[in-house]
């Protein structure tokens, strides 16, 4: 069964569901940066409330405005006036403006849509708890993996999507399975999974036109995270990398066939 809701039926409504997208991506974006803040640190992510990392005092409902707050207080800790962060502001809007994007440019609400926004929630979170951690937390794979689970029955040409998924899912993950051994191998040391794991997981979205277009975006991006890393002395996150990759392939893989098609056919 595919449910479908053509996004410009009426001008009106559409631009009215733009703007919503763009105010539920930066309220998502809030909520799944703090989780991924008590996830690193091993807090209750599920319970407690949010708190100032100085002071330590418990924040109001008038604190927790995705963007608005930030820029009503200054971007400064109503309690102790000490300065907060602008990382969370920036990935508010930065969601925002990915979610407003997704839905624009898919031009319909549907099972599509609501996976890949879904989707890109979990990304920003895990990618934000590797590049903290330089770790992957399984209970954000697992969240994928039901993603998927949950909407591959509402997408279209459903048997197609499912095993076209499973095969990118196969030869992507198994791909890189390789590549980390083999380092592991050379460099001599034990090489995370992690960044294997969140492929396979991932291409079952993409199938074998988006992993295409993620593979490439996700290889590109993975050397300069890596030589970011290497130059501060850290731990190498490729979670950012491939999640980015994922994004702009779900967002912009029918756009780039299309260009494809016209100059290499």
């Amino acid at each position: 069964m595919v449910l479908s809701y053509p996004l410009f039926e009426i001008p009106f409504i559409g631009i009215y569901l733009i703007v919503l997208a763009f105010v539920f991506g930066a309220v998502f974006a809030s909520f799944i940066t703090c989780t991924a803040w008590r996830v690193v640190r091993h807090e209750d992510w599920m319970g407690g409330h949010s708190h100032c990392d100085t002071c330590g005092h418990e924040l109001s409902t008038a604190d927790l405005f995705p963007v608005v707050s930030y820029i009503a207080l200054k971007g400064k800790c109503r309690y102790c006036g000490s300065k907060v962060p602008p990382r969370d502001l920036i990935f508010e809007i930065i969601l925002g403006l990915v979610f407003a994007a997704t839905l624009w440019l898919h031009g319909a609400v549907d099972a599509v849509v609501i996976a890949t926004l879904t989707l890109e929630v979990l990304l920003l979170g895990l990618s934000l708890a590797d590049w903290d951690s330089g770790v992957i937390p399984d209970g954000f794979l697992a969240a994928i993996l039901v993603v998927w689970i949950m909407t591959v029955g509402f997408m279209p040409e459903m048997q197609k999507y499912a095993v076209e998924g499973l095969i990118a899912s196969a030869c992507v993950g198994f791909a890189m399975v390789i590549v980390t051994a083999i380092i592991g191998k050379v460099k001599n040391t034990k090489m995370s999974y992690g960044p294997a794991k969140l492929a396979m997981c991932l291409m079952l979205f993409c199938r074998i036109q988006g992993a295409v277009i993620a593979v490439s975006i996700a290889v590109v991006l993975g050397v300069v995270f890596a030589l970011v890393c290497k130059s501060k002395n850290r731990k190498i996150s490729l979670a950012p990398a491939i999640s980015i990759g994922v994004i702009v392939a779900l967002i912009l893989k029918d756009i780039i066939g299309i260009v494809f098609q016209i100059h290499f056919v």
